[in-house]
């Protein structure tokens, strides 16, 4: 009987021990799997998203599986990694859009970010290609669980579609992306009119054609231009937060701690994403689809194949401003 006791014990012992956290680790994020792509370098929608995407993060609202730079800038994945660090996330894994090198792209506040906050990756040298973390962050994921949000460029995402066997997925890229991906959700866009093309597809009009025309196998919802405009935030961070705060220090470089200059299209964008204040958006164009008009923009067709693509809206501006003001304003 005391063979018996003691082995319980034991047992009962071990199981306490391994279900105890370990000192210093954060529990695992839960919420959506999300993969960011975006072209973080002078605009401070994509700062503000990346602080939103850690916030949301740690909270365990998302799951952040990587992040993807989409302009040629060198240094672009520092900032990137200075910025995650800053929030306790330096582990996240980061990669670089091919030709990052050729250092085309305006650094914006990629230099001074890097120089001011600590991290670990210098430039983009210390990443993968951006298809390559692409490849093997999906392949490593359940099926059907990933939503990919894209605020920039298409570059990344025409060459995953375009991707062949290999770097870690025996599937070819639109194979990959119909078992792995949920949905993208692109922010671009005028709809349903449109214009011709604006900054996204403009950093390469090529990569955007592909994708908007190359049978991107999940549904797409656009979050399109009309979001951002009235959306501006983080004017109260130089008095709510800490100097070193990795958004405030990225505000005062842009705006010197005046109003912001700019709206705000990419972080309303990752709220919509994760269902985060669905009732602040709308839905529009269901059994639509973007097709490339006249002029070289995007331009909403009311009819397709695609039962899945819409397009979004603004339903409360004021809730999302909030909203994003309320996570920016988080502590890092």
């Amino acid at each position: 009987m005391r063979r018996v006791s003691f082995v319980v014990a034991v047992l009962l012992a071990v199981v306490v021990a391994g279900a105890a956290p370990v000192a210093g680790a954060k529990a695992k994020s839960g919420g959506p799997r999300i993969i960011l792509d975006t072209d973080l370098s002078k605009w401070w929608d994509d700062a503000s998203t990346m602080g939103l995407a850690n916030v949301l993060h740690e909270q365990g609202q998302l799951r952040l599986l990587g992040i993807v730079s989409d302009v040629k800038n060198d240094v672009a994945v520092a900032a990137l990694d200075a910025i995650n660090t800053a929030y306790g996330n330096g582990k996240i894994p980061l990669g670089a859009v091919e030709g990052s090198t050729e250092d085309t792209f305006d650094h914006g506040y990629t230099d001074v970010v890097a120089r001011r906050l600590k991290h670990d990756v210098d430039d983009s040298s210390d990443v993968p290609p951006a298809v390559t973390l692409y490849r093997r962050l999906l392949a490593k994921q359940p099926d059907h669980s990933v939503t990919i949000v894209s605020v920039g460029g298409y570059t990344n995402l025409a060459g995953l579609l375009a991707s062949k066997r290999g770097q870690g997925s025996k599937l070819s890229g639109r194979a990959l992306i119909e078992k792995k991906v949920k949905r993208l959700v692109q922010m671009d866009g005028l709809l349903p009119g449109g214009l011709g093309p604006v900054t996204n597809q403009k950093i390469d009009l090529e990569a955007a054609t592909a994708v908007v025309e190359g049978e991107w196998p999940t549904p797409i919802v656009w979050v399109d231009g009309l979001i951002g405009i009235s959306t501006k935030v983080g004017g109260t961070l130089c008095t709510t937060v800490e100097a070193k705060h990795p958004m405030r220090v990225i505000y005062e470089i842009l705006f010197e701690c005046a109003e912001p200059g700019d709206g705000n299209w990419d972080a309303p964008t990752l709220l919509y994403a994760i269902g985060d204040i669905p009732d602040a958006f709308e839905e529009l164009g269901q059994g639509g689809q973007v097709v490339i008009n006249d002029k070289g923009g995007l331009s909403w067709q009311d009819v397709s194949d695609r039962p899945g693509d819409l397009y979004v809206h603004v339903a409360d501006q004021d809730a999302i401003n909030q909203r994003i003001d309320e996570l920016l304003e988080t502590p890092a």
